[in-house]
């Protein structure tokens, strides 16, 4: 009989299952013979440490009033909950500075009409912060960004560089980070990021699923004589991608990164992500969005082990931020 999926954080059991389209599973912790346990995703990232708090892989978190981060693979982005701090007030506005309001956690922009504006302007847009700021002082400021020459200033906090645009609603500053590597080096995994680009400018972590390569297919057969690697292969015939027991609906041919001889990885280089529709055994059909790889490189920073990559592991690692 049909049940309603348990989402994240949830009880669940064997007659109350997750909601796999979310990649969630029931973890029944370290007992076998539970009965209940808990929906988790079902991605293999580590965890984060951050002020001397633990964040598991993808939980969502606000140090302060003023932003709202996310733990992704070891690594804490942030985006900005007062995004008008970030805008730079009308070229108009004599001596703008931004103001604390009473009874809110985001500053406001005003203006003094008596001095001249262009001077103003000037002395605002060569104003630095200082280099020794710690991130913990400015996590307790409310200040893990600064505005510096009329820029953005990325402090460590951010795990990669986000993108940076201005939104539709000019009170919103859309930011969304690159992918996240592949949850497994074969078979199928989860990529993530995260990004406010929505309506609500709200912060959401998506998700798409991978698949760098097949398990159990790296072959140093095919290798012209000479070679050492092989980049870029393409699935020999059309397959239908699976996922959580599901399988696309359509056939398709992908492209995999192939392997070296060398002790070196191939990992993709350039991806595109699209939407592919998967119909599971009762009939149920979902929509998700897939990682297609348009080319790979060959390198020697290769990510955790599983059964491409052996020899590069750190058991439960954490990424940890210094001041």
């Amino acid at each position: 009989c049909k049940v309603c999926a348990k989402q994240l954080n949830e009880d669940c059991s064997r007659s109350q299952p997750c909601d796999h389209t979310k990649g969630l599973e029931c973890n029944f912790g370290a007992s076998p013979a539970a009965l209940k346990g808990i929906c988790r995703a079902q991605s293999e990232g580590r965890p984060c440490e951050y002020n001397s708090k633990i964040y598991q892989n993808g939980e969502s978190f606000q140090p302060n009033c003023k932003h709202q981060c996310t733990c992704i693979d070891g690594a804490v982005g942030c985006i900005p909950l007062c995004p008008q701090e970030l805008s730079l007030p009308n070229l108009g506005c004599s001596s703008p500075r931004l103001v604390k309001v009473p009874g809110q956690c985001c500053e406001e922009w005003v203006c003094d009409e008596s001095k001249d504006a262009l001077e103003e302007l000037e002395g605002f847009f060569g104003k630095e912060f200082g280099p020794d700021d710690s991130e913990g002082e400015l996590t307790r400021n409310n200040e893990l960004i600064a505005i510096v020459k009329g820029g953005l200033k990325m402090l460590p906090v951010f795990g990669s560089e986000p993108q940076s645009r201005t939104f539709e609603n000019p009170k919103c500053i859309v930011q969304t980070t690159s992918w996240s590597q592949c949850s497994k080096t074969c078979g199928t995994g989860i990529s993530t990021r995260v990004t406010n680009d929505n309506p609500d400018c709200k912060l959401i972590k998506e998700t798409r699923i991978c698949e760098v390569r097949p398990c159990g297919q790296p072959s140093y057969a095919s290798l012209k004589k000479g070679k050492k690697c092989t980049k870029t292969r393409k699935s020999p015939s059309p397959v239908k991608f699976t996922y959580a027991g599901c399988s696309s609906v359509k056939k398709y041919r992908p492209k995999y990164c192939g392997s070296c001889v060398d002790g070196r990885c191939c990992t993709p280089q350039q991806t595109r992500t699209v939407k592919v529709r998967f119909r599971c055994d009762d009939g149920e059909t979902f929509t998700k969005s897939v990682m297609m790889i348009q080319s790979c490189r060959c390198n020697y920073n290769c990510p955790h082990a599983n059964e491409a990559y052996p020899y590069y592991r750190l058991v439960n690692d954490i990424h940890k931020f210094r001041d």
